[in-house]
């Protein structure tokens, strides 16, 4: 029996079977067609005729079918049985159409015709195996009601050695229909085991995604660490350098951080760079906007499109909001409230993959407001060009 499947396998043994029904059926038509006119001196050819025609017309229900079928995306299962039903009985109405035909036999055709009806029917079920055998049922209704008129007329119209004929035909017939058998249920196991090939690359696929971003993501804070960064600076300076526009980078650093964890001990220090990460992302209020934690309790705000008053605007309100807050921290030399120095640096690009440039600005930039006594903002300008010097 054809072994158990899956909704999915299912669905694409139904599109393995249209896919390549319209060729097939143009190729019934054909050999009906030439069936007919080899036969057209011995049968009646009013019967003839009116077989020709409703196979004809069968054919070309098929194909119809067939070609709205391969221009539908299927989602649905449901509908998708639905039209492997249809492929069913339309194979069940094939495999009885061709069986009639072998009703009109006569054991007073000469010997040519009969072994041309034999060979016929032979090569039908054999082209029905590569037609239908995808959906076991397919094949099983096309090939059941061919061979069962062909025995019935072997047995109606005994000729000279039918008994050998039919033992010959029920061996090719049980042949056929364990080798189909076979077929579906290989084909059945291959496409199992390719959908579950494709759900493990997905789920690979997603597992590496997942990664990926945690490589990319602070573990206390939740924002982007430096690795990020660095790809995002890199990514927003060549392309600022293509559109001509400014890139704002702020580099910020917590007053006295060594003394707040000796105050406050290290889990206080923590919460403590949460609160200063979740102050800073509230100021990247556009797309392309990011924070990250540079390291340790150093900050960065990557700012595109950004000019450089805004950006000292973006710093000052930071500030003002921090001051607001009044996190405590008694173990500061210049406030008995946490405090921040921020420096800025702003340029439009003009060489791709110099990024670092502007990171050395706002680095030397927090350098100099910590040399002035920290808890001040300081823009890249004499410090920034002789950065530049240096770097070119």
């Amino acid at each position: 029996m054809p072994q158990p499947f899956n909704p999915a396998v299912r669905a694409e043994q139904i599109r393995l079977l249209y896919g390549h029904n319209i060729p097939i059926q143009i190729l019934a038509m054909i050999t009906g067609t030439v069936y007919v006119a080899t036969f057209w001196e011995l049968v009646d050819q009013v019967k003839l005729s009116m077989w020709l025609i409703i196979f004809l017309l069968l054919c070309l229900s098929r194909t119809t079918a067939a070609v709205i079928f391969n221009r539908l995306s299927i989602q649905d299962y449901l509908v998708m049985e639905r039209w492997g039903s249809v492929y069913v009985l339309g194979a069940f109405l094939a495999g009885l159409m061709w069986g009639i035909m072998c009703l009109f036999f006569s054991p007073d055709w000469p010997v040519s015709h009969q072994v041309i009806l034999f060979a016929v029917f032979t090569g039908l079920i054999a082209a029905s195996f590569n037609a239908n055998a995808s959906v076991f049922a397919a094949f099983s209704a096309f090939y059941l009601p061919a061979m069962g008129c062909l025995f019935y007329m072997l047995i109606r119209e005994p000729l000279q050695g039918y008994l050998t004929l039919i033992t010959l035909y029920i061996f090719y017939a049980v042949v056929m229909y364990l080798s189909a058998l076979m077929f579906h249920n290989r084909l059945a196991r291959s496409l199992e085991a390719r959908f579950e090939n494709e759900r493990l690359l997905c789920q690979l696929a997603e597992s590496n995604t997942k990664l990926l971003q945690l490589a990319e993501i602070d573990q206390l804070t939740g924002i982007a660490n430096r690795r990020a960064m660095d790809k995002c600076l890199k990514h927003e300076w060549n392309r600022l350098c293509r559109a001509g526009k400014p890139l704002s980078f702020l580099f910020i650093d917590i007053d006295y951080f060594k003394q707040y964890n000796d105050t406050y001990g290290h889990d206080g220090g923590d919460k403590c760079l949460v609160s200063v990460s979740r102050l800073l992302v509230g100021y990247c209020r556009r797309a392309n906007d990011m924070v990250t934690r540079f390291g340790g309790e150093e900050f960065a705000i990557i700012l595109p499109e950004t000019p450089e008053e805004d950006a000292l605007k973006i710093a000052a309100d930071i500030l003002t909001e921090l001051e607001r807050l009044n996190i405590p921290h008694l173990g500061s030399h210049i406030a008995q409230q946490l405090t921040l120095s921020i420096g800025v640096a702003s340029m439009i690009p003009h060489q791709l993959d110099s990024e670092i440039a502007l990171l050395l600005a706002a680095d030397e930039a927090l350098y100099e407001a910590k040399r002035l006594g920290r808890k001040q903002i300081v823009k890249a300008n004499l410090a920034y060009q002789h950065v530049m010097e240096t770097f070119t």
